[in-house]
């Protein structure tokens, strides 16, 4: 059965990631090697609450925080801060995903177009697959289409 994936990401560090200042995004769990260069939709969780665009990842960097760092050459960042805040000191398993096509769109999918026309939208708090049996999946995939 076909999916999407959606991800769930701050909106600041959306904004940053559309705007091509972030091309890493910084996780705690590991991504599936499966969603390797697929479409992975990114619903900016807070202020926006809309599905504002997609990126694709390309490499899944794993290690512990300051391979982390080095690897992403966030060591050498004003903002690098913000990743061991993220992470903690100590963290043996960290994870960062090496992101390209990044696409925003024209116009965001709001979580109040999506509740218009899916029933029981309920948006990932770190990621989720919608199957192409759920209507948002028909949402999903034609905004895609219509303003990508």
């Amino acid at each position: 059965m076909k999916k999407i994936t959606v991800i769930s990401i701050n909106t600041f560090y959306a904004k940053q990631i559309f705007n091509n200042t972030k091309i890493y995004e910084f996780r705690k769990s590991p991504l599936k090697n499966e969603l390797l260069n697929e479409k992975i939709y990114v619903y900016s969780a807070k202020g926006d609450k809309a599905i504002i665009g997609y990126f694709r990842v390309n490499k899944i960097l794993s290690g512990d925080v300051n391979q982390i760092l080095t690897l992403t050459g966030y060591d050498k960042r004003k903002d690098k801060n913000d990743i061991i805040n993220y992470f903690g000191k100590n963290r043996k398993r960290c994870f960062a995903l090496q992101l390209y096509d990044i696409t925003l769109y024209k116009r965001y999918l709001t979580l109040n177009e999506m509740k218009k026309r899916a029933y029981n939208v309920v948006m990932p708090q770190y990621f989720k697959y919608i199957y192409e049996d759920d209507p948002l999946y028909d949402v999903i995939t034609k905004w895609d289409k219509d303003f990508s």
